[in-house]
C-alpha cells in the first residue's frame, strides 16, 4: 500500500460527530474534499486528557500501514491526512495508554472524512453479547461447535461439550463484542459448516444449514496440523483398537482413535503439521503392536495400509 502524508492542521476545530462502529459501513463526515482532487481524513483529538499517539488508515481489505502522526496529537488539536485515493478504509487510533479507538468499513469518496474520536469510541469498552447457534440440518445433529476470534491461532474449547444439538435445537454462549469472529460446526457424519470473518457488534444467531457446508475445511486441520494421515486396516479379522502418531523425537502421544474403532475394511484419517519425521504405530483388539518409524510426512500426507506383514 502506497504510504501517505501528512498534514498537521494548524488551528483546533471544535467537532460533534457520533462514532460508528462495527460491521457496518460507517456514516460520512462532513465534507473535507478540496478543489484540487485531493481527498482529505480529519482527526480531531477529543479525548481530554489523553494524548494520540499513533493513527492508522489503511484500505480495508489491506494490513494496518505505518503510522501517520509524527508527533502526539494533543487533546483539542487535529491532524489531516491526504489520502491517493477513494476507498473503504479502516482507522485505528491509539492513546498515551495504549487503549485504541476503531472505525472499521469507512466509505471515504472525493469529500473526505473528519472524526473526532472520543473516549465513546473506546474498542476495549465493549460487553458481552450472545452468540447462537442452531441446527437446521434437517436429519443431523451437530457433534462440535467451536467460536474464535478471526485471529486465534486455535479454535478453542467445543461449545457444546458433552451434549448434542439435535435438529432444530440451539446452543448460546458469550462473545466480548466489536471483534471479528469465526465459526465451525462439525455434524454427526464429520461434515464442517464454516462461517468466517462475522463482525459481531450485538446479539448473533447463525443457523447451521447445508449452504454453510465446506469440507475443504477439516476441523482435525485446523487444529491439528495440515498433513493428512491416513490408516487403512488391512488385518483381515482383527479390528485396530488404538493408532499413536508422533514426531520422531517425542513420546507416544494420544490415541488418535479416541473412543472409535477401525474395523478390518475401514480407514481412519487425522492431521499432523507436514515437514516432520513421525513413528506411527497401531495396535489391534490382541494387544498386537504395527509400528513404522522415522516417516517423512510433507503436505502431501501419508497412506498406510496395515498388513499382518507389519506386525512387530
Amino acid at each position: 500500500m502506497k504510504k501517505l502524508h501528512m498534514l498537521l492542521a494548524l488551528l483546533a476545530i471544535p467537532m460533534l460527530l457520533t462514532a460508528c462502529g462495527g460491521g457496518e459501513p460507517a456514516e460520512d463526515g462532513n465534507d473535507r474534499g478540496n478543489d484540487d482532487g485531493t481527498i482529505e481524513v480529519v482527526i480531531v483529538n477529543g479525548l481530554g486528557d489523553w494524548d494520540i499517539e499513533e493513527i492508522l488508515i489503511d484500505q480495508s481489505d489491506s494490513p494496518w500501514g505505518e503510522n501517520r502522526l509524527d508527533d502526539v496529537l494533543e487533546p483539542g488539536d487535529e491532524i489531516t491526512i491526504v489520502l491517493d485515493e477513494e476507498n473503504t478504509y479502516d482507522i485505528m487510533v491509539t492513546d498515551e495508554d495504549g487503549d485504541t479507538y476503531s472505525m472499521w468499513l469507512v466509505d471515504i469518496d472525493e469529500d473526505g472524512y473528519e472524526w473526532e474520536v472520543t473516549l465513546d469510541d473506546l474498542d476495549w469498552a465493549t460487553e458481552d453479547v450472545t452468540v447462537t447457534i442452531e441446527n437446521g440440518l434437517g436429519s443431523w445433529d451437530i457433534w462440535y461447535v467451536y467460536g474464535c476470534t478471526s485471529d486465534a491461532d486455535d479454535w478453542g474449547d467445543d461449545q457444546l461439550g458433552s451434549e448434542i444439538l439435535a435438529p432444530g435445537e440451539s446452543t448460546s454462549f458469550t462473545v466480548q463484542s466489536g471483534d471479528w469472529y469465526d465459526f465451525l460446526a462439525e455434524d454427526e457424519d464429520g461434515d464442517t459448516y464454516v462461517i468466517l470473518d462475522e463482525y459481531i457488534d450485538g446479539d448473533f444467531t447463525w443457523v447451521v444449514d447445508f449452504d454453510y457446508m465446506d469440507n475443504t475445511f477439516r476441523l482435525d486441520a485446523a487444529v491439528e496440523g495440515d498433513a493428512p494421515v491416513t490408516i487403512y486396516n488391512d488385518l483381515g479379522d482383527w479390528t485396530i483398537w488404538y493408532i499413536y502418531c508422533d514426531a520422531t523425537d517425542a513420546p507416544w502421544g494420544d490415541d488418535r482413535l479416541g473412543s472409535e474403532l477401525l474395523h478390518p475394511g475401514e480407514e481412519f484419517t487425522f492431521y499432523v503439521p507436514a515437514g516432520n519425521s513421525y513413528d506411527i504405530q497401531v495396535e489391534d483388539e490382541d494387544g498386537d503392536t504395527y509400528t513404522l518409524w522415522g516417516v517423512d510426512i510433507d503436505e502431501a500426507g501419508y497412506y498406510w495400509e496395515v498388513t499382518l506383514s507389519d506386525l512387530d
